[in-house]
């Protein structure tokens, strides 16, 4: 029974989190994603409602939406440029009081200036997923603080615990809005809400200031685990005999990995230090090609616009005017589908273990799109739930491949500007997909949304197949 329970730590990911090089700040980190997805759960399936009732039409909802991912954009690359030097535990601390100050100004007004301004230089999430400056800086620390190997198992617990946080925060908000409707008005019942999302975010003030300083880049000796001995080098994290695509990137039982050397000497960062990526001419056989690396940049802001069309918000909004849907049902069926990708997701490390991280991606994605698209044409409201719940399980397990593959990219030294970099290139390529969704719905094309979504996400996925399916990785 014994090596059956070990042999399911491993798959599940748990052995790799107690292998890591201070899991009291996994620990927290993963804790911090959990407590932000409640709140990002709970207001997701109201925002687009709640700037309804405030007597906003459908493209001034839009605009709306589209003008808080572009301020994300400012606060995202302000951030992951100055993480490592400022601190890492101190710009998601102001990450957080800005989450807050952002729920308090939508619980006190609701003037139209006032709210575009708490969710443009706040931080308030439209679809669900993560905004603000918190991933990629969260990434990159885990990052560094598990060997190349284990990273994809503790992102994937990472996804996971998100996906929980989501659906908490989903079925709380609709029953909250349910029960308060009885004796107070919608209006009032949403507000409500997003006075809790500015608590929650108070939570994570305490989170982010309770990390040690192995959480930073300029962090003392990891202590030595499981008889791992020190080694003074430069780069903790490079493997040689680097793994193609369609090679796992992780070690494989009975295979060592070669040359990897352990997480323990302190690194020291320049403030101003450049993104180090690796340049045409001094490629190697070993090294990711810049070209490469923009190519990944382009692949994934376009599968972001794609996303853009289609978040929680206006999925809510979609269920609502179209199939007359409660905001109870509403709520239940976004809990459902993200406790659905919890168990989708703890199958993506084994997976791509098995068959690489691009191959698990594309596999996982191009289904989903398909399934996407498949809701324009569902007849009836018990219909277009089941496809959007299969959709959102299956397209699910690419998320914490994308942060590994990502992680993988670059040295430690660059990661956190790196996926940060990512971000901010996504959200701009999101920022006009609201304002796009808000025209449509203005001339009564609102179904035409999730066919257009599905198609380009499909184009992504086969594009990310052809470029990468060979791509070598060397951290």
């Amino acid at each position: 029974m014994a090596p059956v329970l070990s042999r399911l730590g491993e798959e599940l990911g748990f052995a790799a989190l107690a292998r890591a090089h201070s899991p009291r700040d996994v620990g927290l980190l993963i804790t911090s994603r959990f407590v932000r997805l409640i709140g990002f759960g709970a207001v997701a399936p109201l925002l687009v409602l709640y700037l309804n009732l405030c007597g906003f039409s459908d493209r001034s909802a839009g605009l709306f939406l589209t003008l808080t991912l572009l301020g994300d954009v400012v606060l995202s690359l302000g951030v992951s440029w100055v993480a490592d030097s400022v601190g890492r535990r101190r710009v998601l601390a102001l990450g957080s009081a800005l989450m807050a100050c952002s729920g308090f100004a939508f619980y006190l007004s609701r003037n139209y200036t006032v709210l575009l301004v708490a969710a443009t230089f706040g931080v308030i999430s439209p679809s669900g997923n993560e905004v603000g400056p918190f991933s990629s800086v969260e990434i990159s620390t885990l990052s560094q603080l598990v060997q190349p190997e284990d990273r994809v198992f503790v992102l994937m617990n990472y996804q996971v615990l998100g996906f929980v946080g989501l659906a908490l925060g989903s079925v709380a908000s609709g029953s909250l809005v349910t029960a308060l409707e009885r004796d107070n008005s919608a209006h009032e019942s949403y507000r409500f809400v997003f006075a809790c999302y500015g608590a929650i975010a108070l939570v994570k003030i305490v989170l982010s200031l309770a990390m040690t300083q192995f959480a930073e880049l300029d962090h003392p000796p990891f202590p030595v685990r499981g008889g791992a001995s020190a080694h003074d080098e430069s780069d903790d994290e490079t493997l040689t005999g680097t793994p193609t695509e369609q090679s796992p990137l992780l070690a494989v039982p009975g295979r060592p990995l070669v040359g990897r050397t352990s997480s323990t000497t302190p690194h020291v960062v320049d403030p101003s230090t450049k993104l180090d990526l690796p340049s045409a001419s001094s490629q190697s056989a070993s090294s990711l090609p810049l070209m490469r690396l923009l190519l990944v940049v382009a692949l994934f802001s376009v599968d972001s616009f794609a996303s853009s069309l289609t978040p929680a918000s206006y999925v809510s909004l979609y269920f609502k005017s179209v199939y007359k849907a409660s905001i109870s049902t509403i709520s239940a069926v976004l809990a459902g589908s993200a406790l659905g990708a919890v168990f989708t997701s703890l199958l993506a490390g084994a997976l791509s273990k098995r068959i690489g991280l691009v191959l698990t991606m594309v596999s996982a994605h191009v289904p989903a799109q398909i399934l996407t698209a498949a809701m324009a044409f569902a007849p009836t409201l018990p219909s277009v739930i089941a496809l959007y719940v299969a959709r959102t399980c299956i397209s699910s397990m690419d998320s914490s491949i994308r942060g590994a593959l990502l992680s993988a990219m670059v040295a430690k030294q660059s990661r956190t500007r790196l996926l940060g970099s990512v971000d901010v290139a996504r959200t701009l390529a999101a920022a006009p997909g609201p304002f796009v969704t808000g025209r449509l719905i203005s001339i009564g094309k609102f179904r035409w949304v999730f066919v257009i979504s599905g198609a380009i996400k499909i184009v992504y996925d086969l594009a990310l197949l052809l470029s990468l399916r060979r791509a070598k990785l060397q951290h």
